[in-house]
């Protein structure tokens, strides 16, 4: 594990739903010898594969770390874990002299890295539906304090907002076509209830429903498609937050534009970056997908 006094390397590939943020990543992590790193809620989960967008055959020969580590029906995977096994899977790849690239679009997973998140007040108690969630001591000892610091190249995938709306729906009809309603009836089948569907959101929400009698199949793919376009939108408002607070995001135009592979090349090497030319923040009417 690095020392609390080191700076470790990392990439951060992020963008919004259904960018192709993956076979970036793959494509960086074959380049620079790499491993990575899903900063996805749900990738985590068993079972979860064509609802989260898993993609688990782009990764060919690449390690991947942080996918199917928890099991849905029994498990509620949090911030305080992602932190811990992120910074342990950031620690073990540099210490084998590997870059870590973290993949994925889970605005407070992202946030918790690139501005190294303390956990304060000790462990959370056991979740209970009816009761909140106080931390019990909040003079107690970090539950959690990031163990060295990260030295990151955030790359975005970024579509004009019309492309990204097909994209999305282009996605979505593939999905429902390849299983994914299947897929949501065998995990309830194997003991995932309803409500933790709920939980999940989007995909796992809509065709619950649907399962549920509660809406007709068109209904379920019309709502779906809105649902996913709205969470589009709020990840486009959690960049622009990240580059108001001073974090720099190079936009790559279809992922390709500035070339990813020299700005990682200048970055593992230790030269001068070029300026950012575009920044979302900058731009006084958000994308609306």
């Amino acid at each position: 594990m690095p020392d609390f006094h080191d700076s470790v390397q990392i990439l951060v590939i992020t963008g919004p739903t259904a960018t192709g943020k993956t076979r970036l990543a793959v494509d960086l992590a074959q380049h620079f010898n790499g491993e990575i790193i899903s900063a996805d809620s749900r990738q985590v989960y068993h079972g979860m594969d064509i609802g989260s967008g898993k993609d688990l055959a782009e990764y060919g020969s690449i390690p991947y770390h942080l996918i199917d580590i928890a099991d849905p029906a029994s498990e509620v995977y949090n911030l305080g874990r992602f932190c811990r096994d992120a910074w342990q899977a950031i620690g073990d790849i540099a210490d084998r002299n590997k870059l870590p690239i973290v993949c994925g679009g889970t605005a407070l997973y992202i946030a918790a890295l690139l501005d190294s998140y303390r956990l304060p007040g000790g462990e959370l108690p056991p979740r209970s539906y009816d009761t909140p969630r106080i931390r019990q001591n909040p003079d107690a000892p970090d539950s959690f304090t990031p163990p060295f610091s990260l030295s990151p190249l955030i790359m975005g995938v970024y579509y004009p907002r019309a492309t990204v709306r097909k994209r999305i729906e282009q996605r979505l009809d593939t999905r429902l076509n390849n299983g994914m309603i299947e897929e949501v009836k065998l995990l309830h089948k194997q003991g995932v209830s309803y409500e933790t569907m709920e939980f999940f959101g989007l995909e796992y929400r809509e065709i619950s429903l649907y399962l549920q009698n509660r809406c007709s199949l068109p209904e379920m793919r019309e709502t779906l498609l809105n649902r996913i376009r709205q969470f589009a939108k709020r990840q486009d408002i959690f960049f622009r937050k990240l580059e108001r607070e001073g974090h720099r995001i190079y936009w790559l135009s279809e992922g390709k534009d500035p070339d990813p592979f020299v700005l990682t090349q200048k970055f593992l090497a230790g030269k001068s970056l070029p300026e950012i030319s575009f920044r979302l923040c900058d731009h006084l009417n958000p994308p609306s997908y």
